[in-house]
């Protein structure tokens, strides 16, 4: 017994050193308050018709930060190269509900490689470049999805993420690096039908910070597409009712193709940012020809008060351009939040909105929320709440 307790101890210590590298790590977000919308609306989702209206006030999770937990590793395989893979499932914290479409990982689950010298190559569902590159430039990447761009139409917000996708991801050249994703379609002699293509760069230097990034998807909001039903596309039918914001200029569009850059600098207490992004829908509203195109431009700032202390504002200005329509809609909105920290893990919050809508459409403080489209031109939506981190 002796012998086989020794031999144990002298295997464990000569094994120790080899797993030194390797790990796997349980992490979590909590995100729970409570959100009020003035001039809302209940809207049948099926055929667009108003149910009620007026102001409401709801429980949200997830706003500041997606709820979630995840799993996260590597394994070193020697030469420098490193196995690596990523689980992670979003939920409502108030239903227990699964997010992503009741997806059980569906914020992100891929496996992959990676090397200092040579790059990471991923498989899986993941986030495209226009999220990796982009995002940190808006306020939304900074501060949450109540900051998207209205209805969340440049993916900004990855209010959609790619299925069936393979990403790589260069090593950093002094600060530069870049990023490639193609996403299989897997449709019978269509090789490209429901694929999505997407690249990205970026460059970090001390308090400077650039991206910029190109996304194409087919079919975007087809259930056989890379992209399928996860994002905020809804059917023709609803936005021939004119209820649904920005996607009421899209409905189920054939293609969609993005264009984004932005940047942030940073001095000692306070950061700035600018982004601009550009999106474009082919055969938008189920017309054939008919295009609709959305630019995004936005500015936004935030400074530490405190160490526990951050207060941050910002302006998005959408524009909104469709061959088959006369108007053009047009929205600016007010973004603003103060963040107090309990501790490292722990923080407070208070947020809020407002949207103002010209060219013959309605407010929609972002579509993904429980608040339905306004009932007039503007719209404000606060709320309270509280994260935890793990």
């Amino acid at each position: 017994m002796k012998k086989s307790l020794l031999a144990l101890a002298v295997t464990g210590a000569f094994a120790a050193p080899a797993f030194a590298q390797n790990s796997v790590t349980l992490y979590g977000i909590v995100d729970a308050g409570i959100n009020y919308a003035n001039n809302s609306t209940s809207i049948n989702t099926t055929t667009g018709a108003v149910t009620g209206h007026g102001s409401q006030w709801a429980m949200a999770s997830g706003v500041l930060q997606g709820s979630r937990w995840g799993l996260k590793g590597t394994e070193d395989l020697g030469g420098g190269v490193k196995a690596i893979f990523q689980l992670e499932n979003g939920f409502n914290v108030f239903s227990g509900g699964l997010a992503q479409g009741g997806r059980e990982f569906g914020r992100q689950a891929y496996v992959g490689l990676t090397s200092n010298q040579f790059g990471t190559v991923t498989l899986g569902r993941q986030y495209d470049p226009m999220v990796d590159v982009v995002q940190p430039t808006t306020m939304n990447g900074n501060w949450g999805a109540m900051f998207s761009h209205p209805s969340d139409v440049d993916n900004t917000d990855n209010g959609f993420r790619v299925n069936s996708a393979v990403k790589y991801v260069s090593p950093s050249f002094s600060g530069l690096k870049g990023e490639f994703m193609y996403a299989f379609g897997g449709q019978a002699g269509a090789f490209s039908t429901g694929s999505t293509i997407s690249a990205g760069v970026d460059y970090a230097n001390g308090p400077v910070y650039v991206g910029a990034a190109y996304f194409y998807a087919k079919t975007p909001n087809n259930a056989a597409s890379t992209v399928g039903t996860d994002g905020n596309f809804q059917s023709n039918a609803v936005a021939a009712a004119g209820n649904v914001g920005i996607f009421n200029y899209i409905g189920t569009p054939t293609s969609m193709e993005t264009f984004g850059v932005g940047g942030t600098y940073t001095m000692g207490p306070a950061l700035l940012g600018l982004s601009y992004t550009h999106a474009k829908f082919a055969d938008a509203l189920g017309v054939t020809g008919n295009k609709t195109k959305v630019d995004n431009a936005e500015v936004w700032g935030q400074y530490s008060l405190t160490p526990a202390t951050t207060l941050a504002l910002g302006y998005t200005y959408t524009w909104v351009k469709e061959d088959a329509i006369s108007n053009k809609p047009k929205y600016g909105q007010v973004n603003a939040v103060a963040d107090y920290r309990l501790s490292k893990r722990t923080d407070v919050y208070v947020m809020g909105v407002w949207q103002h809508a010209t060219g013959g459409a309605k407010a929609d403080v972002y579509q993904g929320f429980t608040n339905g489209q306004s009932t007039t031109a503007n719209q404000v939506l606060a709320r309270v709440g509280i994260r935890h981190k793990f």
